[in-house]
Protein backbone atom coordinates (compact mmCIF):
# COMPACT_ATOMS: atom_id res chain seq x y z
CA UNK A 1 0.00 0.00 0.00
CA UNK A 2 1.15 3.19 -0.84
CA UNK A 3 1.32 6.12 1.19
CA UNK A 4 1.65 10.18 0.36
CA UNK A 5 3.68 11.94 2.37
CA UNK A 6 3.53 15.83 2.98
CA UNK A 7 6.97 17.43 1.81
CA UNK A 8 9.38 19.44 4.22
CA UNK A 9 11.93 22.01 4.31
CA UNK A 10 14.59 23.23 5.45
CA UNK A 11 17.71 24.84 4.53
CA UNK A 12 20.20 22.05 4.81
CA UNK A 13 19.89 19.45 3.89
CA UNK A 14 17.75 20.68 1.28
CA UNK A 15 15.49 17.34 1.32
CA UNK A 16 15.05 13.82 1.53
CA UNK A 17 14.71 11.58 -1.48
CA UNK A 18 11.08 11.10 -0.19
CA UNK A 19 8.87 11.55 3.16
CA UNK A 20 8.69 7.76 2.85
CA UNK A 21 12.24 7.61 3.76
CA UNK A 22 11.43 9.71 6.94
CA UNK A 23 9.23 7.56 8.35
CA UNK A 24 11.28 4.53 7.65
CA UNK A 25 14.49 6.09 9.15
CA UNK A 26 12.15 7.47 12.31
CA UNK A 27 10.60 3.47 13.07
CA UNK A 28 14.09 2.11 12.37
CA UNK A 29 15.02 4.10 15.53
CA UNK A 30 11.86 3.02 17.59
CA UNK A 31 12.13 -0.61 16.48
CA UNK A 32 16.43 -0.19 17.63
CA UNK A 33 17.81 -0.47 14.15
CA UNK A 34 20.14 1.89 15.04
CA UNK A 35 23.29 0.23 15.22
CA UNK A 36 25.85 -0.09 12.00
CA UNK A 37 27.13 -3.57 11.37
CA UNK A 38 30.59 -3.30 13.07
CA UNK A 39 29.17 -1.95 16.22
CA UNK A 40 26.59 -4.98 16.74
CA UNK A 41 27.34 -6.99 19.53
CA UNK A 42 30.25 -9.72 19.37
CA UNK A 43 27.75 -12.65 20.82
CA UNK A 44 25.26 -13.36 18.52
CA UNK A 45 23.30 -15.55 21.34
CA UNK A 46 22.18 -12.12 23.39
CA UNK A 47 19.71 -10.68 20.74
CA UNK A 48 18.07 -7.22 22.42
CA UNK A 49 14.11 -7.35 22.46
CA UNK A 50 11.90 -5.50 19.39
CA UNK A 51 9.68 -2.35 20.85
CA UNK A 52 7.07 -4.96 21.39
CA UNK A 53 8.82 -7.60 24.04
CA UNK A 54 9.82 -4.39 26.44
CA UNK A 55 8.44 -5.76 29.56
CA UNK A 56 9.58 -9.23 28.67
CA UNK A 57 13.57 -8.57 28.68
CA UNK A 58 15.10 -10.99 30.78
CA UNK A 59 18.85 -10.10 29.57
CA UNK A 60 21.19 -9.56 32.03
CA UNK A 61 22.95 -5.72 31.73
CA UNK A 62 25.66 -6.56 33.99
CA UNK A 63 26.98 -9.34 31.26
CA UNK A 64 27.70 -6.48 28.68
CA UNK A 65 31.12 -5.01 30.41
CA UNK A 66 32.34 -1.76 30.00
CA UNK A 67 35.52 -0.04 30.19
CA UNK A 68 34.88 1.83 32.28
CA UNK A 69 32.58 0.26 34.89
CA UNK A 70 32.85 1.00 37.65
CA UNK A 71 29.21 0.42 39.33
CA UNK A 72 27.23 -3.31 39.45
CA UNK A 73 23.74 -2.44 39.40
CA UNK A 74 20.51 -4.33 38.98
CA UNK A 75 16.93 -3.65 36.84
CA UNK A 76 13.68 -3.27 38.00
CA UNK A 77 11.39 -3.88 35.09
CA UNK A 78 7.98 -3.06 33.86
CA UNK A 79 6.86 -0.82 36.84
CA UNK A 80 3.98 1.28 36.23
CA UNK A 81 4.07 4.99 36.79
CA UNK A 82 0.88 6.56 35.82
CA UNK A 83 -2.23 5.14 34.11
CA UNK A 84 -5.66 6.64 32.68
CA UNK A 85 -8.84 5.98 31.42
CA UNK A 86 -7.18 4.39 28.20
CA UNK A 87 -3.73 3.41 29.19
CA UNK A 88 -1.22 2.47 31.50
CA UNK A 89 2.48 3.55 31.39
CA UNK A 90 5.21 1.79 32.84
CA UNK A 91 8.99 2.75 33.13
CA UNK A 92 12.53 0.20 33.91
CA UNK A 93 14.99 1.47 36.71
CA UNK A 94 18.26 0.25 36.56
CA UNK A 95 19.88 1.32 39.81
CA UNK A 96 23.54 0.94 41.20
CA UNK A 97 24.55 -1.51 43.79
CA UNK A 98 24.96 0.42 47.30
CA UNK A 99 23.46 2.75 49.59
CA UNK A 100 23.72 6.06 47.49
CA UNK A 101 21.79 8.75 47.04
CA UNK A 102 23.22 8.38 43.28
CA UNK A 103 22.63 10.98 40.64
CA UNK A 104 19.60 9.95 38.47
CA UNK A 105 18.60 10.29 35.20
CA UNK A 106 15.16 9.81 33.17
CA UNK A 107 16.08 7.98 29.70
CA UNK A 108 13.58 9.24 27.55
CA UNK A 109 13.07 7.16 23.94
CA UNK A 110 12.47 8.67 20.25
CA UNK A 111 10.50 7.26 17.70
CA UNK A 112 9.29 10.60 16.04
CA UNK A 113 6.14 10.68 19.05
CA UNK A 114 4.06 7.99 17.39
CA UNK A 115 6.15 4.96 18.09
CA UNK A 116 9.20 3.33 19.72
CA UNK A 117 9.98 1.94 23.44
CA UNK A 118 12.52 2.63 26.52
CA UNK A 119 14.14 -0.60 25.64
CA UNK A 120 15.68 1.12 22.81
CA UNK A 121 17.85 3.14 25.64
CA UNK A 122 18.62 -0.28 27.12
CA UNK A 123 22.43 0.70 26.02
CA UNK A 124 22.93 4.26 26.72
CA UNK A 125 21.21 2.84 30.40
CA UNK A 126 23.47 0.67 31.10
CA UNK A 127 26.21 2.76 30.47
CA UNK A 128 24.77 5.53 32.55
CA UNK A 129 23.95 2.89 35.12
CA UNK A 130 27.51 1.65 35.30
CA UNK A 131 28.66 5.02 35.67
CA UNK A 132 27.08 5.56 38.75
CA UNK A 133 24.00 6.45 37.73
CA UNK A 134 20.01 5.80 38.40
CA UNK A 135 18.94 5.05 35.15
CA UNK A 136 15.01 5.50 34.50
CA UNK A 137 13.51 4.70 31.04
CA UNK A 138 10.33 5.42 30.59
CA UNK A 139 7.04 4.37 28.18
CA UNK A 140 5.27 7.74 27.45
CA UNK A 141 1.35 8.24 25.22
CA UNK A 142 2.30 7.99 21.10
CA UNK A 143 0.36 10.29 18.62
CA UNK A 144 -2.03 10.04 16.90
CA UNK A 145 -4.05 8.71 19.50
CA UNK A 146 -2.48 11.04 22.35
CA UNK A 147 -1.82 14.46 20.86
CA UNK A 148 1.07 16.84 22.38
CA UNK A 149 1.29 17.44 25.01
CA UNK A 150 0.46 13.96 26.56
CA UNK A 151 3.88 12.87 26.12
CA UNK A 152 5.51 16.13 27.98
CA UNK A 153 2.86 15.13 30.59
CA UNK A 154 4.17 11.75 30.86
CA UNK A 155 7.91 12.86 31.14
CA UNK A 156 6.80 15.56 34.02
CA UNK A 157 4.56 12.72 35.68
CA UNK A 158 8.38 10.42 35.64
CA UNK A 159 10.12 13.53 37.60
CA UNK A 160 7.39 13.29 40.14
CA UNK A 161 7.73 9.46 40.64
CA UNK A 162 11.47 9.34 40.71
CA UNK A 163 11.29 12.04 43.52
CA UNK A 164 8.66 10.27 45.06
CA UNK A 165 10.33 7.04 44.99
CA UNK A 166 13.94 8.86 45.49
CA UNK A 167 14.51 6.71 48.58
CA UNK A 168 12.94 3.05 47.53
CA UNK A 169 16.03 3.28 44.49
CA UNK A 170 18.20 5.33 46.24
CA UNK A 171 17.78 8.23 43.57
CA UNK A 172 19.38 12.45 44.99
CA UNK A 173 15.86 14.27 44.27
CA UNK A 174 18.48 17.35 43.74
CA UNK A 175 20.92 15.31 40.74
CA UNK A 176 17.86 14.16 38.38
CA UNK A 177 19.02 14.74 34.81
CA UNK A 178 16.88 14.07 31.66
CA UNK A 179 18.84 12.57 28.66
CA UNK A 180 16.48 11.83 24.91
CA UNK A 181 17.49 11.33 21.37
CA UNK A 182 15.28 12.58 18.53
CA UNK A 183 11.60 13.44 20.09
CA UNK A 184 13.01 11.85 23.31
CA UNK A 185 15.65 14.59 22.99
CA UNK A 186 12.73 17.18 21.62
CA UNK A 187 10.69 16.29 25.59
CA UNK A 188 14.12 16.44 27.62
CA UNK A 189 14.37 19.84 26.46
CA UNK A 190 11.29 20.58 26.57
CA UNK A 191 11.74 19.34 30.47
CA UNK A 192 15.02 21.25 31.18
CA UNK A 193 13.22 24.96 29.75
CA UNK A 194 9.45 24.64 31.36
CA UNK A 195 8.40 24.93 34.75
CA UNK A 196 4.74 25.17 36.37
CA UNK A 197 3.98 28.63 34.71
CA UNK A 198 4.16 27.11 31.31
CA UNK A 199 1.13 25.00 31.83
CA UNK A 200 2.48 22.23 30.63
CA UNK A 201 2.67 20.14 33.77
CA UNK A 202 -0.58 17.44 33.38
CA UNK A 203 -2.60 15.92 35.73
CA UNK A 204 -1.85 13.37 38.14
CA UNK A 205 -3.73 11.15 40.19
CA UNK A 206 -2.95 12.17 44.03
CA UNK A 207 -3.45 16.12 45.13
CA UNK A 208 -0.39 16.12 47.14
CA UNK A 209 1.76 15.19 43.82
CA UNK A 210 1.04 18.68 43.25
CA UNK A 211 4.06 19.92 45.29
CA UNK A 212 6.33 17.35 43.75
CA UNK A 213 9.14 19.53 41.67
CA UNK A 214 9.42 18.70 37.74
CA UNK A 215 12.38 20.76 36.87
CA UNK A 216 15.28 18.70 36.09
CA UNK A 217 19.18 19.85 36.80
CA UNK A 218 20.97 19.09 33.37
CA UNK A 219 19.60 18.04 29.82
CA UNK A 220 21.39 15.56 27.24
CA UNK A 221 19.54 16.43 24.01
CA UNK A 222 20.82 14.26 21.08
CA UNK A 223 19.35 14.84 17.56
CA UNK A 224 17.01 16.69 19.31
CA UNK A 225 14.16 18.80 17.61
CA UNK A 226 14.47 22.36 19.40
CA UNK A 227 11.75 24.57 17.18
CA UNK A 228 9.64 23.60 13.87
CA UNK A 229 11.36 27.02 11.63
CA UNK A 230 12.16 24.06 9.34
CA UNK A 231 8.77 22.98 8.92
CA UNK A 232 7.06 24.15 6.08
CA UNK A 233 3.92 26.16 7.03
CA UNK A 234 1.42 24.09 4.40
CA UNK A 235 3.11 20.93 5.60
CA UNK A 236 1.21 18.34 7.23
CA UNK A 237 3.87 16.23 8.36
CA UNK A 238 3.38 16.44 11.69
CA UNK A 239 -0.23 17.00 11.78
CA UNK A 240 -0.95 13.66 13.57
CA UNK A 241 1.09 14.87 16.76
CA UNK A 242 0.18 18.70 17.18
CA UNK A 243 -2.63 18.05 15.27
CA UNK A 244 -3.07 21.26 12.67
CA UNK A 245 -0.61 22.36 10.45
CA UNK A 246 1.98 25.34 11.16
CA UNK A 247 0.25 27.44 9.03
CA UNK A 248 -3.28 27.35 10.75
CA UNK A 249 -2.11 26.85 14.36
CA UNK A 250 1.01 28.57 14.72
CA UNK A 251 0.66 28.99 18.46
CA UNK A 252 0.56 25.59 19.00
CA UNK A 253 4.28 24.66 16.95
CA UNK A 254 5.71 27.56 19.81
CA UNK A 255 4.12 26.18 22.67
CA UNK A 256 5.74 22.65 21.38
CA UNK A 257 9.29 24.17 20.75
CA UNK A 258 11.81 24.00 23.56
CA UNK A 259 13.72 27.16 22.32
CA UNK A 260 10.33 28.80 22.86
CA UNK A 261 10.82 28.91 26.79
CA UNK A 262 14.84 29.71 26.98
CA UNK A 263 15.55 31.44 29.81
CA UNK A 264 18.06 32.53 32.73
CA UNK A 265 16.91 29.91 35.31
CA UNK A 266 17.41 27.14 32.99
CA UNK A 267 20.00 23.73 34.05
CA UNK A 268 22.77 23.02 31.91
CA UNK A 269 22.67 21.89 28.51
CA UNK A 270 24.49 19.02 26.46
CA UNK A 271 23.78 18.40 22.59
CA UNK A 272 24.71 16.09 20.28
CA UNK A 273 24.06 16.12 16.97
CA UNK A 274 25.42 14.15 13.68
CA UNK A 275 26.98 16.67 10.79
CA UNK A 276 24.90 14.57 8.80
CA UNK A 277 21.85 13.87 10.05
CA UNK A 278 19.09 14.05 7.51
CA UNK A 279 15.79 14.22 9.37
CA UNK A 280 16.55 16.64 12.28
CA UNK A 281 18.52 19.55 10.68
CA UNK A 282 21.50 19.76 13.15
CA UNK A 283 20.51 24.01 12.74
CA UNK A 284 17.75 23.49 15.36
CA UNK A 285 19.15 22.44 18.41
CA UNK A 286 22.88 24.57 17.29
CA UNK A 287 20.15 27.66 17.52
CA UNK A 288 18.58 26.24 21.31
CA UNK A 289 22.44 26.04 22.00
CA UNK A 290 23.45 29.52 21.04
CA UNK A 291 20.33 31.42 22.52
CA UNK A 292 21.39 29.37 26.00
CA UNK A 293 24.73 30.52 25.63
CA UNK A 294 23.53 34.56 25.01
CA UNK A 295 21.02 34.19 28.05
CA UNK A 296 24.03 33.30 30.37
CA UNK A 297 23.36 29.14 30.48
CA UNK A 298 25.99 26.74 30.61
CA UNK A 299 25.60 24.86 27.35
CA UNK A 300 27.43 22.68 25.17
CA UNK A 301 27.77 21.33 21.89
CA UNK A 302 29.14 18.45 19.92
CA UNK A 303 29.04 18.19 16.29
CA UNK A 304 29.40 14.40 15.63
CA UNK A 305 31.46 14.26 12.04
CA UNK A 306 30.42 12.34 9.11
CA UNK A 307 27.51 10.64 11.27
CA UNK A 308 23.26 11.08 10.32
CA UNK A 309 20.38 10.90 12.53
CA UNK A 310 20.65 6.83 13.11
CA UNK A 311 24.26 5.89 13.38
CA UNK A 312 24.88 8.79 16.18
CA UNK A 313 22.51 7.10 18.32
CA UNK A 314 24.01 4.03 17.42
CA UNK A 315 27.22 5.16 18.47
CA UNK A 316 27.39 4.42 22.07
CA UNK A 317 30.41 6.34 22.87
CA UNK A 318 28.54 8.80 22.39
CA UNK A 319 28.01 8.31 25.90
CA UNK A 320 31.19 9.04 27.13
CA UNK A 321 30.77 12.97 26.67
CA UNK A 322 27.40 12.95 28.19
CA UNK A 323 29.15 11.24 31.53
CA UNK A 324 31.54 13.53 31.76
CA UNK A 325 28.73 16.54 31.05
CA UNK A 326 26.78 14.84 34.05
CA UNK A 327 30.01 14.58 36.36
CA UNK A 328 30.85 18.06 35.96
CA UNK A 329 26.96 19.62 35.96
CA UNK A 330 25.63 17.26 38.91
CA UNK A 331 28.69 16.48 41.36
CA UNK A 332 28.41 14.66 43.95
CA UNK A 333 27.69 17.36 47.06
CA UNK A 334 30.22 18.54 49.50
CA UNK A 335 30.60 16.50 52.29
CA UNK A 336 28.16 13.46 50.99
CA UNK A 337 29.06 10.43 49.67
CA UNK A 338 27.62 7.46 48.53
CA UNK A 339 26.61 5.89 52.01
CA UNK A 340 25.03 9.02 53.35
CA UNK A 341 21.54 8.59 53.18
CA UNK A 342 20.63 12.24 54.12
CA UNK A 343 18.07 13.73 51.64
CA UNK A 344 17.50 17.51 51.02
CA UNK A 345 14.51 19.13 48.96
CA UNK A 346 14.68 19.22 45.40
CA UNK A 347 16.14 21.92 44.28
CA UNK A 348 15.56 24.49 41.02
CA UNK A 349 11.93 24.53 41.84
CA UNK A 350 11.14 28.20 40.99
CA UNK A 351 7.47 29.57 41.92
CA UNK A 352 7.79 32.06 38.96
CA UNK A 353 9.88 31.82 35.28
CA UNK A 354 12.49 34.23 35.59
CA UNK A 355 12.32 36.62 32.77
CA UNK A 356 14.59 36.53 30.01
Amino acid sequence: MSMKIPSLKWSKPKSLASGSLFLFLFWAQAAGITQEPRTLPDNPGRAEAGPDQEDDDRSDPRSATEPDTRFKFKKHGAIEYTRGENYRLTLDVYQPEGEGPFPAVLAVHGGAWRSGSKITMIRHAWKLAAAGYVVVAINYRHAPEHKFPAQIHDCKQAVRWMRIHADEYSIDPQRIAAFGYSAGGHLAALLGTTCADDNLEGTHQAAEQDQVSTRVQAVIAGGAVCDFAWVSPESRLLEYWIGATRQTDPAAYLTASPIHYVSRDDPPFYFFHGEEDAIVPLASSRRMHRKLVAQGTPSEFRQVTGKGHLATFGDIQQMNGCIDFLKKQMPEPTGQHNGDSQRRPPSHQPTAREAP
